[in-house]
Formats: C-alpha cells, structure tokens, sequence
C-alpha cells in the first residue's frame, strides 16, 4: 500500500576513492526530508491505493517471466490431479535449464514452460531442457520433491532459480547476481513436469477483485492545448489515471493533440541541452512503472519551477502503464518546459516499442486506430535530447560514450556470432558478473581510443528527427560517413560502462555498440571540463551504482519486470558549499519487496 513513508532516504556521501576530479563531497539530505504535498497529489496517492491493487493482479496473468504481454494467457491448475494428462520427470546438474520464459496461469500461480531455447552449438546450454525432452507448454509441478503447483509464479521462478537478469545484454542468463524473495533450489534440480487440460478462468475473489473505482467507466478527459496546462490539469490527469489504470483516459484524438504539441517542445530543443540550475532530480528508467513514478513524487513533491526533474529515458516498454508514465512526463513537459527535462533512451524507438509492449499496450486500448497515436509518439520520439549538460559540469545520457573511431572490423570466429575472436570463456565485469555464457570475455579485450576525440560539440551535431540505425546489417547499407553517425547516436543510447580500461566488445551485440573503461569516461570529462556523469540502461540491485569513479548508473523501476527484486532510486544534485553539484540518493524498495538497501 502507498503511504507516507513509501521511500526511504538512503543517503551516500561520494567515497574517497569515488571522488570526482575537482574534489566534491555528496549532500547529506536529512533524516525526515520535509515534504510538500497538495491536497491533489495526496488525492492522486489515494486513488493509486486502489490501482496498486489492480496493477498487480493483472501482471501476474498477463506477462511472462520476461516482462512480456501475452495476449491470450493460459489457464491451468496443475495440483487438481484429475487435470494432469502426463507426467514427465527431469535433472538438470547445471544452470540455465535452457528455458527461456515461463508463463503463469490466468490466476498468477503455477508456472508453465512458456518459451523453449535452441542449441546453438554442440552442448550449448541454451538447450538443455530440449536434450531433456522438455516441451513448451509442460507445468511445473515439483521442485526437488516439493510440491509448487498451487504457488505464487513469483515464488517458483526464485525457487527454480533460472533466471536472473544480466544488466549487459538486458536479457535473463545464468550465473548472474541478484536479490531473490526465496532461495534456489540446490543442484542438481529434480523437476516433476506435467501436462494438464485447460480449466476454467477462476473466478477473482471479493477480497481480490479491483476496486469499485477502477471498474468505472472513465470519461475522456479534454485536453486543453499546451496553454491550457496547468496545475489543475496535472492533477486531474495524475487522479483519473491513478484510479482507472489501463483504462482510457483521453480520447485517441485529444491523446495525439497532446503529443504533436510536446514533440514541437522538443523540436525547439537541441541535441544536447546545455542548463543552468542550481538542484534537480534525476530519474532513472521507468519502463512503464507508473505507480513507482507516483511515490518518487510522493517523496520528492511534483516538478515545479522551483523543483527540476531530469528523466533519463526509457519511460516506456515492458512495464504495465507506459502510456500513464508517458502521458504524465508530456503533460509535465507541457507546464514547465524548462523545468521538466527528457533525455531520449534506447528504447525510445519504434523498432523496440512493437516488440517490448509499449505498442500492444496502446493498441489494448485504442483498437486498431491505435496506430495514429503510436505513430504520433515515435515521431516526438525522435525529437527527445540525446543528452544534457547541468550547470557545465554534469554530464547526462541515457546509455554511454561512443566506441572506437573508426570501427574495427570483428572476426567471425568464435564468440558464439559475437563477431569477435574469443579469448577466454571466463571472468567478471566491472558489476561482478560472470560473464561466459557467449564463449568470450570483453575484460580480455582492449580495443585502441578513438582517433578522433569525442566533444560535446560532436555529440551537440548530431541529427535527430529518426529512429537510429541500431541493428548492424542497416549500418552496413548506408555511407560510411552517416553510418558513423548513426553509430555514434548508437552508442550514447546503448553503451555500457565496464570496469577494465579502454573499450571493449558489448553483450548487446547486434546492435554493434561498445562497452568503455573509466579511463575512457575520465578523458572525456577532462576533455570537456566536466566534473560527472550520469547514465541509466542497466538494472541495479541498490537502485544506483557508481560504476566507475566519476560515474554513476541510476534505474529507477523497483522490482524490474515483477520479479528482479532490485530497489529503484533517484539522484538529487544539490550546490555545495564549493558550489558544485553534489549527488545524493534516494533509494526504495518496491511495495511489499523485502530488498534491503
């Protein structure tokens, strides 16, 4: 339940180690913030109650163990014995299995085998459970004897321990780290599989069914042109979508008025977004977590002209609510738009939108005409910031700093299609990954710095106005001079940093894009007189990490896709007392999560 106390301040001082150059020390912020809530946020934070509710149950029958919408969700009910048509017993001595989603039944328990790998190579591990003779569409009915078939999905999924995300490649693999409600069953893992019958959709009990509010019909709220924005339209759109989630809250045509107007905001803005200010709250991915986006508002008040919000990209996809999130972010964008900031993220792009929910979730709920307003989004997409400068210090990008200039070319061999040679099939990233599983280890490999420095100049000529060229067989259709753009727009979107120096080969492979040292991230702020970094894109236990000494990774969706169980955090940058940008976090666990910070 949302409450006053939703968000804890932890509070981090910059380690002596982490400084940045010059010198600064991190903001203390006070034990109880004071906090300054209208009665219409506190209006909004009560309806959401009821929605928080609703938002839950309806994630746990309506996506996979990838965070992916399923359109027509499968009932079953393994523990009714006069279901089960088949029983099939399997060992697995090692993980991952080889299943790559599973899929809970209509009432969010049980777990059925959703998605199945391929083998890849002789013994590749990706297809164990196929060598097994695992079928998709077999239940989970035992673990090691245990019988799970009346269990939470959440809880199955942490007991088979299958799955956990890796931040580099934004996909689930094994041997990752991460925090989990219940442990792993020890290897070697015995499963009991079964095939059952389809039952009937039960029934959602009294104590479980949405509130009254929520079953209500919504009436289209009226758009009133970006003049007509203000504090009462905030409020009423932050109410209605609160208490009616996944609902309608704006007609499809008043929903692309308001999106046109947003993305000739952004038109009048540059690439890069040079501001001056002396505070503002920078926010991490949000991936259409709406109800998390309320309670950083519940801890830190509404963006105002005195109260500055920087939104580092991905505010769609994956979540339940990206166009709530959306919606809001524009409306904000709207009433205060130098105070309301957007860096674009990777997953501002149409190509990603039809394949990780964002375009299902508004075709749900505006039918086939949808197609206008997806359409009207990917066109503002493209006009977002790439970047912004604070007060010429700070640096803020969604993803990282560009690879090497120019492209080498990879070898074909080994790597798994990698394209580059491996070199060892062990180790750890700088987040303390193993990172194995595709037979090579971008520690082991350093590629030479660029030839041609990157400057803030360079990043501040970049085109916009188009979806990047991110898949590698695009990149090699276009000239060579564009496609080096493209690939520079490529990689502030997609790269990662990593802990050895110098550059290296990225997990996110297809899309060609590198993963860089804190050497490479300290030459450029030296380079460009600044003091910081900033950057999202990846999932952090904490909720934000200091990657490398003068960068910090900040994500914002607790509890990623429903089960990662990471905490969400935001950063505040406050003047010190030497007048520089000083960082201080916010960090909170998702409601009912039991993640310690």
């Amino acid at each position: 339940m949302l409450h006053s106390a939703v968000a804890q301040a932890i509070v981090s001082e910059l380690p002596a180690r982490a400084a940045p150059s010059p010198a600064g020390r991190a903001r203390a912020l006070p034990a109880e913030r004071p906090r300054t809530r209208s009665a219409a946020l506190a209006a909004v934070l009560a309806g959401a109650r009821c929605g928080a509710r609703w938002r839950r149950i309806a994630l746990g029958a309506s996506r996979d163990s990838e965070g992916r919408k399923i359109s027509e969700p499968p009932t079953f009910d393994a523990s009714d014995a006069s279901s089960v048509l088949s029983t099939h017993l399997v060992e697995f001595r090692e993980r991952p299995f080889g299943v790559l989603a599973y899929a809970p039944s209509t009432s969010g328990r049980g777990a059925m085998v959703w998605e199945l790998g391929a083998e890849r190579y002789p013994n590749d591990p990706q297809g164990r459970a196929r060598r097994c003779g695992v079928q998709e569409g077999f239940i989970v009915r035992k673990i090691n004897g245990q019988d799970v078939s009346a269990w939470d999905f959440d809880d199955i999924l942490d007991v088979l321990g299958d799955k956990t995300l890796d931040n580099s490649s934004g996909k689930f693999q094994c041997l990752s780290r991460g925090s989990r409600k219940s442990s792993a069953a020890e290897l070697p893992v015995s499963l009991e599989l079964v095939t059952c019958r389809p039952t009937t959709a039960p029934s959602v009990s009294a104590h479980e069914a949405p509130c009254e509010a929520a079953e209500a019909a919504v009436s289209a709220l009226r758009y009133p042109g970006p003049r007509g924005v203000d504090d009462a339209f905030v409020a009423q759109l932050l109410r209605v979508q609160g208490e009616h989630p996944g609902e309608v809250v704006f007609s499809l045509e008043e929903a692309i008025r308001l999106v046109e107007d947003a993305k000739r905001v952004f038109q009048g803005e540059e690439t890069l977004q040079r501001v001056q200010l002396d505070q503002v709250v920078i926010v991490g991915d949000l991936h259409g977590q709406f109800f998390d986006l309320l309670r950083i508002f519940e801890a830190l008040g509404l963006p105002s002209e005195a109260r500055p919000f920087l939104f580092n990209g991905d505010f769609v996809d994956r979540g339940d609510h990206s166009l709530e999130v959306i919606f809001t972010l524009l409306a904000l964008k709207l009433r205060f738009p130098r105070q309301v900031m957007l860096n674009r993220g990777n997953h501002e792009a149409a190509d990603l939108n039809l394949r990780y929910g964002f375009a299902q979730e508004i075709r749900d709920r505006y039918g086939v005409q949808g197609r206008r307003l997806f359409d009207a989004f990917a066109e503002a997409f493209r006009w977002l910031p790439l970047a912004h400068v604070l007060s010429d210090q700070v640096f803020v990008v969604h993803g990282g700093l560009p690879g090497p200039d120019p492209r080498l070319p990879f070898k074909d061999e080994g790597g798994a299609g990698t394209g580059y040679a491996a070199q060892a099939a062990s180790g750890r990233r700088g987040g303390g990954q193993k990172l194995s599983l595709l037979g090579y280890n971008p520690d082991n490999v350093s590629l030479p710095p660029r030839r041609c420095e990157l400057s803030l100049a360079d990043i501040a000529a970049l085109p916009r106005g188009a979806d990047p060229a991110v898949e590698l067989g695009a990149l090699r259709e276009l000239p060579e001079e564009e496609a080096e753009v493209q690939r520079l727009i490529v990689d502030l979107l997609w790269a990662d940093p990593r802990g050895k120096t110098g550059y290296g080969p990225s997990y996110r492979v297809r899309k060609g894009c590198y993963i860089f040292g804190p050497d490479v991230t300290s030459a450029f702020l030296r380079r460009n007189g600044l003091r910081l970094m900033i950057r999202s894109h990846e999932v952090k236990v904490a909720g934000y990490e200091w990657t490398h000494p003068d960068c910090i990774t900040v994500f914002s969706a607790p509890n990623y896709l429903g089960h990662a169980q990471n905490r969400g955090a935001v950063i505040q940058l406050a003047l010190d007392e030497q007048g520089f940008l000083a960082p201080s976090f916010l960090s909170f666990a998702a409601e009912g999560g039991l993640v310690s910070s």
